[in-house]
């Protein structure tokens, strides 16, 4: 979960009652790097799937390391933001579903004319998605001072962007489109103080002045500390861990001279930005690859994923119940569609009870990616007879060669059939796809284990904790723990003493 400003709240909070969207007139619109869903008019839908095209070209120019980031991320844009009021308050959120990332705000309450989400709202988003790709484990106060920072972005003309708050002005918290303004915290935090306070507990005081402080200070760090900053992308675009190449970073860096400059910058009310050159988007990333409208049961999914959001957000004890709701209605109102069916089975809490529906979707449709994948997941997972274990993990990959599960539940029966090389291959692709997902580096560190490279695979679940969500369930950081400790005390290597 990753809100975007938060002066922004004051707007909605002036906002209508919440209103549930309708379950009648949605489209779904596929470019490049997005699946749009949503129930703003078909222009308005257009200029949002451009929008997000666009942003996502302009930001990758922010990093050195250069290159386009692999996979689609989804995106659910609401019509009202009276809509969005009934899943969250803020204005906007990037996090990761079943599906992948998602990418989740609203339109703008205009009677006429584009109703599209505001453009600093779709860049902080983005801006999220694409440091959840590039700087996985990152950690929270970087994240969102990283977003605030990148959602300043301003097109010069058709090959260069700006970044950066040029003002500075307390009066104005949103700004203007060419000269972005800097919102100062009531609490300037040191460095030190920003990257070591806990987010999830902080009041809302306090949340505001570590949110506003981490725009700062990464601000600062980009412009006064260029090279460092580079090395940084350039060890974790390598695959380094954050911990590690932070600890290199931090090491010898003049924090008392960049804290003078901080103050010297706030008293004066002016900002350093930055340049950055990018190649002329071509006009066909533009423009949908697919237009289409939702049936009813299409809706209902894209309903449940906003209330599975809120339930991971916490926005009330009924949000899982209504997830769960909307999953049962996507049923009803298409009996024969796997994906629907596959969704609700994935609720079953009790490991036998799904892996037998799990085998029964298979036989059913077995054509479905959906099925196979969900099927190589639950076997993957929860374990059951070998037999037919390797069959299903190839048949998932085969249809679904992109799914992370599928690629994972091919690693480990690879790994059985004796093949570790080829079961690297897959976690590597895996990697690549989604290397925020802890279930890769769970993976990998099985395989790593027990091919006896027992210091990579401490390190490889240690990777895993470090790449979990913001505010993680206990019981996940607890299993990744025993996982680590287990394989500390039983793991034997194979070279060495």
């Amino acid at each position: 979960m990753r809100p975007f400003l938060l002066a922004a709240l004051l707007i909605l909070g002036c906002a209508h009652d919440p209103r549930p969207p309708p379950v009648q007139g949605w489209r779904e619109l596929r470019s490049t790097h997005f699946r749009l869903r949503t129930d703003l008019p078909e222009d308005s839908a257009r200029t949002t799937l451009e929008k997000l095209e666009t942003l996502r070209w302009w930001l990758q120019a922010a990093w050195s390391t250069g290159g386009d980031s692999p996979g689609v991320s989804n995106a659910i844009v609401l019509d009202q933001p009276a809509e969005l009021r009934t899943f969250t308050t803020m204005p906007g959120i990037a996090t990761t579903a079943r599906d992948g990332p998602l990418l989740v705000t609203a339109g703008t309450e205009t009677v006429f004319g584009d109703r599209s989400p505001w453009v600093q709202i779709l860049a902080h988003e983005v801006a999220h998605e694409l440091i959840r790709r590039r700087m996985p484990g990152a950690p929270r106060w970087f994240h969102e001072g990283l977003a605030g920072y990148l959602q300043t972005v301003v097109a010069l003309d058709d090959h260069r962007v700006r970044f950066g708050f040029s003002r500075l002005d307390p009066s104005d918290p949103q700004g203007s489109l060419t000269s972005p303004a800097l919102l100062p915290p009531r609490n300037l935090l040191s460095l030190d103080e920003t990257a070591s306070r806990n987010w999830e507990t902080a009041p809302g005081e306090a949340l505001s002045d570590l949110y506003l402080s981490a725009r700062l200070w990464v601000s600062l760090l980009r412009t006064e500390e260029p090279v460092r900053m580079r090395a940084l992308e350039a060890a974790l675009a390598s695959g380094t861990s954050w911990r590690r190449a932070w600890d290199d970073l931090r090491r010898g860096l003049d924090v008392g001279r960049l804290q003078e400059k901080v103050w010297r910058l706030l008293q004066s009310g002016e900002w350093t930005s930055e340049l950055r050159a990018f190649a002329p988007l071509p006009p066909a990333a533009l423009r949908a690859r697919t237009q289409r409208l939702l049936a009813p049961w299409e809706v209902h999914l894209a309903l449940a994923d906003l209330w599975t959001m809120a339930a991971r957000i916490r926005v009330s004890e009924t949000s899982g119940p209504r997830a769960r709701a909307e999953l049962e209605a996507a049923v009803a109102a298409a009996p024969d569609e796997p994906v629907a069916l596959v969704r609700l089975a994935e609720l079953e809490p009790d490991p036998d009870l799904r892996r037998g529906r799990a085998e029964a979707l298979v036989q059913r449709f077995p054509d479905s990616p959906e099925a196979r994948v969900f099927l190589a997941r639950v076997l993957r997972d929860d374990g059951g007879p070998v037999e037919g274990r390797r069959e299903a993990a190839l048949a998932a990959v085969t249809l679904a060669p992109d799914s992370v599960d599928a690629l994972t539940a091919h690693a480990i029966e690879e790994l059985r059939s004796g093949n570790a090389s080829g079961a690297l291959r897959s976690l590597a692709r895996a990697e690549q796809l989604e290397p925020w997902n802890p279930a890769v580096f769970v993976s990998r560190a099985v395989v790593l284990g027990a091919i006896g490279q027992c210091a990579q695979a401490v390190d490889t679940v240690q990777r895993a904790l470090d790449v979990l969500p913001d505010d993680p369930p206990l019981t996940d950081v607890r299993t990744l723990i025993q996982e680590r400790d287990r394989i500390s005390r039983t793991c034997r290597s194979r070279i060495g003493p």
